[in-house]
């Protein structure tokens, strides 16, 4: 069966919010080089993200590939805990009274570019969640399914 386009338009904004992420964690990484605050709490930091990413790549791959469960997995942890992870912090910063900017970004000297990153990186995770469980996408997950039990 045939990858359906927005099964490919999904992989690619979950390509473009793991580069996303990798792009927020250079920023805070530059950030704190830039403040002498780099210390071994921030290579165990890098450590984690390196492994939820190449995960989150190798997720991507298999949803392509029209495994259901990378499809149940990307759901699960990059739409609901990545994504509540990003958006959740902040909604409690604005309800705190923080302006926008300052909830979403960084707050230090590279606070724009940031704010810019970690936009495109939510717009990246709800698009590719949406993509994933269009009526054609739905279609080619169960068409795989019966070519499994096949």
């Amino acid at each position: 069966m045939k990858t359906p386009g927005t099964v490919k338009a999904a992989a690619v904004c979950w390509a473009v919010a793991i580069a996303a992420g990798v792009t927020e964690t250079g920023l805070v990484v530059t950030e704190l080089a830039m403040d002498d605050a780099f210390d071994a709490g921030v290579w165990t930091a890098i450590g984690l993200r390196s492994i939820v990413y190449t995960v989150a790549a190798a997720l991507v791959v298999f949803f392509t590939l029209g495994r259901r469960w990378a499809r149940t997995a990307l759901t699960a942890l990059l739409s609901v805990v990545g994504l509540a992870a990003m958006v959740v912090p902040a909604a409690m910063e604005l309800a705190s009274g923080a302006d926008f900017a300052d909830a979403f970004g960084s707050g230090g000297e590279l606070a724009d570019p940031f704010l810019a990153v970690r936009l495109l990186h939510i717009a990246a995770v709800v698009v590719a969640t949406a993509a994933m469980f269009t009526p054609g996408a739905n279609a080619y997950f169960a068409g795989r399914r019966e070519l499994q039990r096949s």
